[in-house]
């Protein structure tokens, strides 16, 4: 049972995230981080600056660090 809870606490952590934020703005969020948005501003105000990857946001930072050692 011992990564569980934590697996749990992380998704629960994402699944909060994603329900505050608009769906867009987490997308762009992430593609902005992991280095595949396009620069375009229309699309980079939906970035959120702070709070989204910030903390104990496990699963977001994953797929950053992945995006941006594949790109």
């Amino acid at each position: 049972m011992g990564l569980l809870p934590l697996f749990l606490r992380a998704v629960a952590r994402l699944a909060g995230c994603v329900a505050s934020r608009r769906p867009a703005a987490v997308a762009a969020t992430v593609l902005y981080h992991g280095g595949a948005l396009p620069r375009d501003p229309a699309l980079q105000r939906l970035v959120c600056r702070r709070g989204l990857l910030h903390g104990d946001n496990y699963i977001l930072s994953f797929v950053v660090g992945v995006m941006r050692s594949l790109g």
